[in-house]
């Protein structure tokens, strides 16, 4: 038996499939088109045969299908090579939960030759896995779901809230970076915007504006896709356009139990002056408006002190 890894795209190679399954069931035999496998270290693979085992990783970007990564292991059966192509028929699926993520990843080595590799190559890609590789990788694999269900297990006490920051940690500040760093593009709102646009009045909650052309969903945590409350209502604040930028930029903090704005030192002297110590009443978790306070707090100092 070898055992292949497929990278595959949700919308396009699933055969119709929920790339986010909640039982195996939802994936015993489905059909999985995937391109025909190399070697992490170059050149073409073995055929893919009847009995060989699969592992599959759903690409979590949201255009391609936003999957939960490493996903599910299972054999494939009824297998057809054409060209360029393979399909093969997946049964006897496992589901691999927590799921390893590539979104998010802080950087460094992962501990395996293979993540590695795909960290660097994200797309539609299939992989023979030789002894070695396979060894370390489902080693590596096994240790982060130990890690993860162990901090599954001690956080058991917290809110969802908290619960939810300890677990996505790396891609939370991963996440900040990207926004304090440039402007960050992302998916479709119109869902989360609508619920905040009716929970809030259609109204900017720091400057009341009601025009609804300059009124935008922000989210308070930058969470990974995979995690529940990414687009909860308490997560997310409407704010006219350019204030949401001062948000996503660590210029503008709302205080977790006062609600009042504070701004960074150097917006004081600027047309946003107004807003100092203006409260607001949200409906916002209290748990993530004090991680965003936090690190905006530790920028200013940062700053002050530079």
């Amino acid at each position: 038996m070898t055992t292949f890894l497929l990278k595959l795209n949700c919308e396009l190679h699933l055969g119709g499939a929920d790339p986010r399954p909640r039982d195996a069931s939802q994936w015993e035999g489905i059909r999985l088109r995937f391109p025909v496998p190399k070697l992490i270290t170059g050149g073409v693979g073995r055929p893919v045969q009847d009995g060989d085992e699969l592992v599959v990783w759903t690409h979590e970007d949201p255009q391609y299908g936003f999957g939960a990564g490493l996903t599910a292991r299972g054999v494939a059966t009824q297998t057809v090579t054409e060209e360029t192509d393979v399909f093969a028929t997946i049964v006897n699926v496992e589901l691999l939960s927590p799921h390893f993520k590539l979104r998010g990843w802080s950087g460094g080595s992962s501990g395996s030759s293979v993540i590695d590799h795909i960290l660097s190559h994200r797309h539609f890609r299939a992989y023979e896995l030789e002894d070695e590789e396979l060894n370390e990788f489902w080693r590596v694999v096994s240790e982060f779901m130990a890690k993860k269900r162990s901090l599954l297990a001690t956080t058991a006490y917290m809110s969802d809230e908290e619960r939810a920051l300890a677990i996505d940690q790396p891609a939370v500040l991963a996440g900040f970076e990207r926004r304090y760093s440039r402007r960050e593009a992302r998916p479709d709102q119109a869902t989360f915007r609508k619920v905040l646009m009716r929970i809030y009045g259609g109204r900017c909650l720091v400057t009341g504006c009601a025009t609804a052309e300059v009124l935008q969903a922000a989210h308070i945590i930058p969470f990974s896709e995979g995690i529940r409350l990414r687009d909860d209502p308490r997560n997310g604040l409407l704010l006219r356009a350019d204030v949401h930028i001062l948000f996503d930029k660590l210029l503008l903090a709302i205080h977790p139990r006062t609600g009042r704005i504070h701004l960074a030192p150097t917006l004081p002297g600027t047309a946003y002056k107004s807003l100092e110590g203006r409260r607001i009443h949200h409906q916002a978790s209290s748990e993530f408006l004090r991680e965003q306070y936090l690190l905006c707090k530790a920028s200013w100092a940062s700053e002050a002190d530079g």
